[in-house]
């Protein structure tokens, strides 16, 4: 696989309708930056970073959908 080839996966995440289905998921697209999610406090400062290069789609709703409020 060429380098940087999983950013399909997560591109399709992204493009597909199931961001829309977490009301407090905001996309931000860094164009060349490794997908991350970054878990925001009350004051939006950063508490948490966490690499979500190797998951897939279902991997990355999955967690979501446990984390997350719907």
């Amino acid at each position: 696989m060429l380098p940087g080839g999983c950013r399909y996966r997560e591109e399709a995440f992204v493009k597909s309708d199931r961001p829309n289905q977490f009301s407090n998921l905001k996309v931000k697209y860094v164009k060349g930056a490794d997908p991350v999610l970054k878990f925001l406090d009350a004051q939006n400062n950063v508490e948490e970073v966490m690499s979500i290069e190797k998951w897939n789609t279902d991997t990355v709703e999955e967690f979501l959908q446990e984390h997350l409020a719907l």
